[in-house]
């Protein structure tokens, strides 16, 4: 007797494991039971005990039974909660409040468990009405080089580059850093010690047309600046844009105010500039990103005098936020102060961090 209801206890186990969870029938007869966490007109995800989370496609499902409360929506009526089941005359959803409805399957467009929703809905107030901390993307870099023996170095090297598009906005934030030293001859000391940092704002007044505006900042020792601040803006045209990169070309007007001293000997200088510039970024063979931007800066208080800033970089991701870097930076300026020479150009390598708040 004991035995029987033993026996009797395990089959009621095995029975009630059995219908736990949703249940999906596959045209080949195969069942296939979990919880569902989305679905959609082609998918259906199913997270499983022994295989994790599954895609099902929807075509070759059959029969679709739910044993939790899920969030259907419907084309053109909204959002139901209920569980759902699907029959000869479509799919029925017995909702919350008691009551039923059955309606075709290609009138549901989702189903969503309660986490799902929830993530969702985050997404959708996300997109539409976004924070000032959501959609940012760009990455951190350092570079070190150290050499001992016969030659004594060292350089180190950082930037941070960070782009927020959300509508018809786009903000833009670089940093730029670079430090020198060297003990092999002397007089020992930097070699070099510059630091930039530039701001800047755009709003596209059609889809081919923006306006910008932008305020940037530099600092080198050994170009005797102690300062030069820029403030401007202009117009730009989106060139091109697709899957793979973007082409903007643009074009304006600066104030630059450039403060120099060395030895005692102050010079400041406040300029009118003209701007011309591109800009333009790609994906190459899947993995390579390649960026590259050049603005010439003519000087309308000193004409025939100038400015040109190039940079370019080259990254290859070495796991999904870790990137190996290459950089080249170029710094012109036709009428240099104190004797000094009027072209700086700079060759990093090093590594990156990336980070993405567009894809989630």
């Amino acid at each position: 007797m004991k035995k029987a209801a033993s026996l009797s206890f395990i089959l009621v186990c095995v029975l009630a494991t059995t219908l736990f969870g949703d249940q999906i029938t596959l045209k080949n007869g195969d069942r296939v039971s979990g919880k569902i966490v989305t679905a959609d007109d082609k998918t259906v995800v199913l997270k499983t005990d022994y295989a994790g989370e599954i895609k099902i496609d929807r075509s070759l499902i059959t029969n679709l039974v739910t044993d939790q409360v899920l969030n259907v929506t419907l084309k053109d009526t909204g959002k139901v909660q209920g569980k759902v089941e699907t029959t000869a005359e479509g799919v029925q959803v017995q909702k919350t409040d008691g009551t039923a409805m059955t309606v075709k399957p290609e009138v549901v467009t989702n189903l969503r468990d309660d986490a799902a929703q929830k993530a969702y809905e985050r997404e959708e107030e996300r997109l539409h009405h976004p924070k000032l901390n959501d959609f940012w993307a760009g990455f951190v870099s350092l570079g070190v080089a150290n050499s001992s023996g016969n030659s004594i170095t060292t350089t180190v090297s950082t930037a941070a580059s960070a782009t927020r598009i959300a509508g018809k906005n786009k903000i833009s934030l670089n940093f730029a850093q670079l430090y020198a030293t060297q003990s092999t001859t002397l007089p020992h000391g930097q070699t070099a010690n510059k630091v930039s940092g530039a701001f800047r704002i755009d709003r596209d007044v059609s889809k081919k047309f923006f306006v910008y505006g932008t305020n940037g900042y530099d600092y080198d020792k050994f170009q005797d600046l102690d300062l030069r601040v820029v403030v401007g803006g202009g117009f730009g045209y989106h060139a091109w844009a697709g899957k793979k990169g973007y082409l903007d070309v643009f074009g304006g007007g600066n104030w630059n105010r450039e403060k120099y001293n060395k030895d005692g000997a102050n010079i400041t200088r406040q300029i009118g500039e003209v701007v011309v510039g591109q800009e333009m970024g790609y994906q190459a063979m899947s993995r390579l990103k390649l960026f590259e931007k050049l603005t010439l800066f003519p000087n309308m208080s000193d004409t025939g005098e100038y400015r040109m800033n190039f940079d370019a970089t080259a990254s290859v991701p070495i796991m999904k936020w870790l990137e190996l870097n290459f950089g080249f930076n170029d710094r012109f300026i036709s009428n240099p102060v104190f004797g000094n020479k009027g072209n700086d150009t700079i060759f990093t390598t090093g590594v990156r961090v990336s980070f993405d708040q567009t894809k989630r």
